[in-house]
């Protein structure tokens, strides 16, 4: 167990990005950014951050990320995601996975589902309240994903920086009086 974990560590200072959905076994497109923001992101982080991408071996590359597309099963993504300062990705398996091993994440919604829904309170979670939003389709949008355009490049990067400020404090939780 320890030596699986201590095998999660790639480089010092790791981020972990995920640059696309679709290769779920149920993908839907309005989950998804767009790949060319997510290598802007990569890009500018590179300077002060080691990129670990993670997902599926079809995902979009990443340049200048170390690839881990495709190479990690369950437990040594879990590992990899233990040892990063921040997880940036999409509403999904990795964000869950994530926050399981206490990772802060970002995380993109776009207007398909609200974060209060499914999302975790530590997370950066950016939404777009359109009035389509939120709509629940996987595939079909009759607005071009106008909630996807809307968040930015530059967004990503400042929840990103922020969630790094934070790291090694204790995750917020969310509770519920019953």
């Amino acid at each position: 167990m320890r030596e699986e974990f201590a095998a999660g560590r790639i480089a010092e200072n790791q981020v972990v990005m995920q640059s696309s959905g679709m290769g779920a076994p149920y993908p839907m497109r309005n989950k998804e950014w767009y790949p060319h923001r997510f290598q802007e992101v990569c890009s500018e982080l590179r300077s002060d951050v080691s990129v670990v991408q993670l997902g599926s071996a079809n995902d979009p590359k990443l340049e200048g990320a170390i690839d881990m597309r495709g190479k990690t099963n369950i437990r040594q993504s879990a590992a990899i995601l233990a040892n990063s300062l921040v997880f940036i990705g999409l509403e999904g398996f990795l964000m869950h996975l994530a926050r399981a091993v206490d990772c802060r994440s970002v995380i993109i919604y776009g207007g398909r589902i609200k974060p209060s829904q499914i999302g975790y309170v530590a997370n950066k979670n950016l939404y777009s309240q359109v009035r389509c939003a939120p709509c629940w389709l996987r595939n079909p949008c009759d607005y071009d994903r106008k909630c996807m355009d809307m968040i930015t490049v530059e967004q990503v990067i400042a929840a990103t920086a922020e969630q790094i400020s934070r790291y090694g404090t204790l995750l917020e939780v969310q509770t519920a009086t019953i």
